[in-house]
């Protein structure tokens, strides 16, 4: 019906089991008066008249009190007292939807029709045909019955085409029903799914429409019984008939315009004239969403299931099991024939236990309600019919489809179809036949058509694969053409920029996972797994999959047909080996001979490349595990190597060896080189190559920049670095980058500068990264950090977190930088009364700067230990430690070092009363800070001088004052 086409008060809303008559102010459920007050049924009437759209509140109050100031809770109420009125306060289908702060929507479906004067309310429109299947609880296609019916007035030729069981019988006839007023003489329902001969299709049409029998000219007959109609023909179920129909229905539309033709097909007719409907599957939640009861009921496939299984069981939807729904959903596709045929399921089964069986197969919708046509009461049915329609390339072309794990280019399907000798043009073809039968559906992503196949549809086709023993031929091919791209992928990861690469490879993720559990499977072909899972490790190191990679790979490792794979994969397996225990489980000592074996296969496989890796992974090891003089000589192997071999390596030698070094005391030398590796990266273009050493140069550079710059006094300068590398990490996704940035640099240095709501920020950060991907090695610290911050914030509990988290850290044997936490822990224990363990920390971190040379941070150690021995009455012992602290710290250039030696001396010394030695102790070393240095200790040392300088003038003032005063009473 068309929006003016009937006066307002003559129309009857029809919802639910409701009638809304505006004319006579009444509200009827079935033919029962409904109770209801006047502003709440022009409330009602409002909001019907316009279903699906927003109203807001301002607009409500106009409307229902035109002329009169109210305030919002008039309508609040009265909404409230509507909803009883529909039984609308505990439903999962609302009629009324709130939306916060803003309005109030109807979401059910609303039927219109007339109240002709004297005529009762019509249960069906006129001239419904006799055979025509009854109304259906219709759920989430208001949209598209209201486009249909609008199109048909005055396209009056449409096709609705989809995919099996996507509905298109029933939209049609609610179409038909919304569309009514522009068929006076009615509708005519053919249902061609019974008709197995194209030549029958006219016969049951003119049978359909009361035309005479005998007819030499059948279609001649049906023109002659239609002429001076103004009725819609609905044809249902074309695509086995479909040339036919199609001759049938540009027939009678040349030959009389007033007759309006509505089809339903699983491919277009073609014809001249012909509107074609897609009608899509109802809408699903995306993956990996947290979703709850609200954010799930916006989507049309959550509400099908939640009515079909409400009514079937009495299930109700929940915060708790609507991720689960959703799940359900999902893997259904948003098919209302797949979730009619699911959800009764849950009288016998919980919605997890639905879920996970749907996951393993679809038998569960081997039948459905005995009321629905033989075709859709199984789902296979529904596909089986669909299938027998294919010519013999196309059903080909549909099995081997079946391998892909998701949406696939039509370059994948040549490259299998290429290994299974089938030409690309037929391919082509065959996959363009596919796309118009709806057996395959087709999109745009990032502006590159893609192609997918239904989870059911690719469920029935792998098992008709496996039917004609064709599984093993099209899963080698399919694992063979990936085998090549990833070869492809590799070498262009030499030169392409990571966000390219991986736009053009990470869409193969799942294809890869597939391939890979075929080829170790019982039916598969090891020895091309091996060789996949060797060429695949980029794709795991750039996508940060580091748990996926690890497992992966050592699968192939174990794999018996590993020397069958040959020496190059074996090289690269091992070498990504090495580095998965860097991240994955704890820095065994056992670590070292992974690398000397990665770095021999290199060698003896001639590979430059992974020579260099090699080397520079012992190398990285070496410095986790604080091993530095080691570290020293491995790298000096690593620049030999490089030099020859790979000049681009170069830099990531050079900030090593400068790491090392100042990890060795030289923080001096280390600022500066690391500030000129800075300026040189600045000045290049970046390529990032992060499958080569696990880590963006760029994020690595200004990682461990910041680190040196806080230790140097520029903590403003740390803060902005440090930040630097952390955005750089988020512009290429990259999360193992990310991570190590936030462990090395950006929450310490947040922690140190005291700026807790920073630190806690980034630990959030980094316990997201963590639950994506498996950098096991790296959660002691972040419960070291999350203790820190507890106790910041004055909980004693947080000491015992850190010294827990600490221990596990040494257990994985990453030692560099230990004595740092070591006295971070320390410094904590103190301040909350605990030297207990303040004292454990401080022998533990004492004996590892001496025995693995950790001297950047000695005099953060003696300053510790100092305040240490001050509080346990060792006042001599504990100057003499910070002393020797600011003066170590003042040699090596770790100026915030001094500064944190000389506060803590400084306030022991005021609170003797020696105000002149602290004031002339702190005074040139905070004149050192720039104004721009900030910070919680640059802070305190101000405050701390301050107060001296106003406690010396007030002593000299005093002295002088006395002194004044003796004078004159001499003189007396």
């Amino acid at each position: 019906m068309e929006p003016g086409s009937v006066d307002a008060e003559e129309r009857i809303y029809r919802f639910g089991d409701f009638r809304l008559l505006p004319a006579r102010q009444s509200l009827l459920r079935g033919d029962t008066p409904v109770r209801i007050g006047s502003r709440a049924i022009d409330l009602l009437r409002l909001l019907v008249e316009r279903p699906g759209q927003l109203l807001s509140k301002a607009e409500l109050i106009s409307s229902a009190w035109p002329d009169t100031f109210v305030h919002e809770n008039n309508l609040k109420v009265n909404i409230a007292a509507l909803r009883r009125a529909l039984g609308d306060t505990a439903s999962d289908l609302p009629y009324i939807a709130t939306v916060t702060g803003r309005g109030y929507r109807f979401v059910a479906t609303v039927r219109v029709q007339q109240a002709a004067p004297g005529r009762t309310t019509p249960t069906e429109f006129p001239g419904a045909a006799a055979g025509m299947p009854p109304p259906a609880g219709i759920v989430g296609r208001d949209e598209d019955i209201t486009r249909i019916a609008e199109t048909l007035a005055w396209r009056r030729f449409l096709t609705i085409v989809g995919p099996a069981g996507v509905g298109k019988t029933t939209v049609a006839l609610a179409a038909a029903r919304h569309a009514a007023s522009h068929q006076p003489d009615g509708v005519c329902f053919v249902d061609l799914a019974a008709i197995g001969d194209p030549q029958l299709v006219t016969v049951a049409i003119a049978s359909a429409i009361g035309a005479g029998g005998n007819l030499k000219d059948i279609l001649a007959g049906i023109v002659d019984a239609l002429r001076g109609r103004r009725q819609l023909l609905i044809l249902d179920n074309c695509e086995h008939v479909l040339r036919a129909a199609s001759v049938v229905a540009d027939h009678i539309r040349a030959a009389l315009p007033d007759i309006a033709v509505l089809a339903t097909s699983r491919e277009p007719f073609r014809s001249r004239g012909e509107t074609v409907y897609r009608l899509p599957p109802l809408s699903c939640p995306g993956s990996g969403e947290d979703i709850g009861h609200d954010q799930a009921m916006a989507f049309t496939a959550v509400q099908l299931f939640v009515a079909r299984a409400r009514a079937a069981s009495g299930f109700r939807l929940t915060d708790a099991n609507a991720p689960i729904v959703a799940g359900i959903c999902r893997r259904l596709d948003g098919i209302p024939l797949a979730i009619e045929l699911a959800a009764p399921r849950l009288r016998g089964y919980d919605a997890g236990t639905l879920l996970h069986l749907l996951d393993q197969s679809f038998d569960l919708l081997s039948y459905g309600p005995a009321e629905a046509p033989l075709r859709q009461q199984t789902l296979l049915a529904t596909l089986d019919w669909s299938y027998r329609l294919l010519s013999e390339a196309e059903a080909a072309v549909l099995r081997f489809l079946s391998v892909f794990a998701g949406a696939f280019m039509l370059d994948d399907a040549i490259g299998v179809g290429r290994n299974l000798a089938r030409p690309p043009e037929e391919i082509a073809s065959c996959i363009e036949g596919l796309v118009a039968k709806s057996l395959l559906s087709s999109s745009f992503a990032g502006g590159m058509l893609q192609y997918r196949l239904l989870d059911a549809t690719r469920s029935y086709a792998a098992e008709r694969l496996r039917g004609a023993g064709e599984q093993r031929c099209a899963c080698t091919a399919h694992a063979t053409h990936l085998l090549m791209l990833f070869e492809r992928a590799e070498a262009e990861l030499q030169w392409r920029v990571h966000e390219e690469w991986t736009v053009a490879y990470g869409r193969l993720a799942n294809d890869l996972r597939r391939a890979l559990d075929w080829a170790f499977g019982a039916e598969g072909e090891p020895v091309l797994g091996v060789r996949l899972t060797a060429c695949a490790i980029a794709l795991w190191d750039e996508m940060s999959s580091v748990g996926e990679g690890s497992q992966r790979v050592r699968r192939a490792l174990q794999s018996p047909a590993l020397a069958e794979g040959g020496l190059a994969a074996r090289m690269k397996l091992m070498t990504a080996h090495a580095w998965s225990l860097s991240y994955t489980e704890r820095f065994a000592p056992g670590g070292e001979a992974l690398w000397q074996e990665s770095l021999r296969l290199a060698e003896l496989a001639g590979d430059q490349d992974y020579q260099v890796r090699s080397a520079l992974g012992l190398v990285v090891l070496q410095c986790f595990y604080g091993q530095h003089r080691e570290t020293l000589k491995s790298l000096r192997r690593f620049q030999a190597i490089a030099g020859e071999n790979d000049s681009s390596a170069v830099p990531a030698g050079e900030r090593m060896r400068v790491m090392t070094e100042f990890f060795m005391g030289d923080v001096r030398g280390a600022h500066e080189e690391l500030k000129r590796l800075v300026r040189r990266d600045d000045s290049t273009v970046r390529r990032s190559r992060l499958a080569r050493f696990q880590f963006d140069w760029c994020v690595a550079i200004r990682t461990s920049l910041g680190v040196v710059q806080w230790v140097a006094g520029q903590p403003h300068e740390a803060a902005a670095t440090v930040q630097a590398a952390l955005d750089r990490a988020t512009e290429i996704g990259h999360l193992v980058s990310h991570s190590t940035a936030l462990v090395l640099a950006a929450i310490p240095v947040a922690l140190w500068t005291g700026q807790i709501d920073v630190a806690e920020r980034r630990l959030a950060c980094l316990v997201a990264n963590l639950r994506q991907c498996d950098i096991i090695i790296w959660e002691p610290a972040a419960r070291l950090f999350e203790g820190m911050i507890q106790q910041e914030r004055g909980d004693t509990e947080g000491v015992q977190r850190m010294q827990t988290a600490l221990t596990d850290m040494m257990a994985t044997h990453f030692l560099g930088r230990m004595p740092n936490f070591l006295c971070m822990l320390a410094d904590a224990a103190l301040r909350h009364g605990r030297l207990d363990i303040a004292r454990e920390s401080m022998a533990t971190a004492l004996d590892m700067v001496e025995r693995n040379e950790e001297r950047w941070c000695e005099p953060e150690v003696l300053r510790v230990r100092g305040i240490l021995q001050w509080r346990e009455g060792d006042a001599r012992g504990g100057e003499a430690s910070l002393l020797r602290a600011a003066k170590l710290a003042a040699q090596s250039g770790a100026m915030m070092f001094e500064l944190r030696a000389a506060l803590a001396l400084a306030s022991c010394w005021a609170a003797e009363g020696r105000t002149a030695e602290a004031h002339a102790l702190l005074g040139p070393v905070c004149a050192r800070f720039d104004a721009a240095a900030d910070g919680r200790d640059v802070a305190q040392a101000r405050q701390l001088l301050d107060r001296l300088g106003r406690s010396d003038r007030r002593n000299l003032h005093v002295g002088r004052t006395a002194s004044g005063t003796r004078l004159r009473r001499s003189d007396a």
